[in-house]
């Protein structure tokens, strides 16, 4: 996990999430990272989020290879894997794009037509945890509206509670992410005990 304090990086919006995932990008040497040009993000797992901390902004960053171009004041740890045990009970946190696909995408049907956000985000991250999380309550949510650089994007922060369900299924989803656009800092999970 990397932590970086807004004072340390130039950013022009924090709002644009498209910029955001360059800049978060630009912290590894591409060419240390596995896979194809546009799938480097995934497969090295680089999931980042947004938070507010009682001194500004903070950017988090979640990855399988350690940053190494980090601006000054940076703080990267290697988080050991939590031994998390069925019926534990947990809060979490979790930046989403909770949103609903309501028709395919096919040639005929472009990507984003059919999407509307979730009425329920209590059902849609219950869903989203099914098999890893169950009894999943939900005290605090905040919905607003950014850009991915060429369109609207919504951000739904969640936090909650919940008794693990599956430690190895709740393993996956903080190291993969939960959700639709993970590149644009959506999707990651964090977790400690309740």
């Amino acid at each position: 996990m990397t932590l970086i304090a807004a004072p340390t990086v130039r950013v022009k919006s924090w709002t644009d999430h498209g910029e955001l995932h360059r800049l978060v990008m630009g912290l590894f040497q591409s060419a240390n990272l596995p896979g194809e040009t546009n799938e480097k993000r995934a497969t090295s797992n680089i999931l980042f989020r947004v938070d507010e901390a009682s001194t500004g902004k903070v950017l988090l960053v979640r990855s399988d290879i350690a940053p190494t171009n980090l601006p000054r004041g940076a703080q990267t740890k290697a988080v050991p894997q939590q031994v998390l045990e069925a019926g534990e009970a947990i809060r979490f946190r979790l930046t989403a794009n909770a949103i609903r696909r309501s028709r395919p995408v096919t040639p005929d049907v472009k990507r984003g037509v059919g999407i509307s956000p979730v009425e329920n985000v209590a059902e849609w991250v219950t869903n989203k945890l099914a098999g890893a999380v169950e009894d999943v309550t939900l005290f605090s949510h905040n919905r607003s509206v950014v850009t991915s650089g060429k369109s609207a994007l919504q951000l739904d922060i969640v936090d909650g509670y919940g008794l693990v369900h599956d430690p190895e299924v709740l393993q996956q989803l903080l190291k993969t992410g939960v959700g639709r656009s993970k590149a644009f800092g959506c999707g990651l999970l964090t977790v400690a005990r309740a």
